[in-house]
């Protein structure tokens, strides 16, 4: 910003300079014109030198100017061509000194110290204590009794369960075969506990599928029954169900394993009625 100006300063005041010299040639001019009434010769003007620069000028020559001649003036338009620092100017007559304006600097702004404000004094304020509320006493829960009940087994989707829900292994009683004999029996009874006799036993696994009638064999009870399975003990596993006339089971199947133990080639399977069929 201040480049440019200075430029226009300096444009301006190269321009007074040039109208300077015109003015100044052109008086020299009409003192050296000789008069009308006295016939002189001519004489010769020497024309100004011309001096270096880089800014064009007017040369001035001797031909008389008209009266009203009007006065050229050059109009500069501002550019960013930059002038050299040191440009040597031709001498005035009489010198003169055109000041070439400056850039007034601004104000700087004088810092202002903050103003404190003193914070108001804290106080202690006392605070009320706080009264002790009374609570309630707490009442211990009473203690629950985890002692484990007897679990109540789901009711059977059968009408006859296995007695007691166990087999019992014997040493044959039923014949005088032995320990060269095994094999199942039992008894089944009805809903009072009474012997039941017609009901249809079946007996099936490793190689044995045979069938018996409760009360076929009176050497178990009044409803007893039995089925052997080999002629030599052995650790065979086997079925036992109850099933109708017709062939629908009617008691879960019961799993017998022997073990090949003489005292215990005998296994007895009792059922119990526990709803009507």
């Amino acid at each position: 910003m201040g480049q440019g100006r200075a430029l226009i300063y300096n444009l301006i005041s190269l321009l007074f300079f040039l109208l300077s010299i015109a003015v100044i040639v052109l008086v020299i001019v009409q003192l050296l014109r000789p008069a009308p009434q006295r016939p002189q010769a001519a004489a010769v003007v020497p024309t100004v030198a011309q001096l270096p620069t880089e800014t064009p000028t007017l040369t001035p020559t001797a031909t008389p100017i008209p009266t009203e001649t009007p006065t050229p003036t050059l109009t500069f338009t501002p550019t960013e061509t930059s002038i050299p620092t040191e440009t040597p100017l031709p001498p005035t007559f009489p010198p003169t000194n055109t000041p070439i304006p400056t850039e007034t600097p601004l104000p700087t702004a004088t810092p202002v110290p903050p103003t404190i404000t003193p914070s108001p004094t804290i106080t202690n304020t006392l605070i009320p204590t706080l009264t002790p509320v009374l609570t309630d006493t707490p009442v211990p829960a009473p203690t629950l009794d985890f002692t484990p009940q007897p679990t109540v087994p789901p009711p059977s989707p059968f009408p006859f369960d296995v007695r007691e829900n166990q087999v019992i292994f014997t040493s044959n009683f039923a014949n005088a075969a032995g320990c060269a004999w095994q094999g199942i029996g039992g008894q089944v009874f009805d809903i009072n506990g009474q012997p039941l006799t017609q009901i249809r036993v079946h007996v099936f696994g490793s190689g044995v599928d045979t069938f018996a009638v409760s009360g076929s064999n009176t050497l178990y009870g009044p409803s007893g029954w039995e089925i052997p399975v080999s002629n030599f003990i052995n650790t065979n596993t086997y079925i036992v169900e109850l099933q109708t006339a017709t062939g629908t089971i009617i008691s879960p199947q019961v799993q017998v394993t022997f073990t090949s133990d003489c005292t215990r080639n005998l296994a007895l399977v009792n059922f119990q009625q526990n709803r009507p069929f």
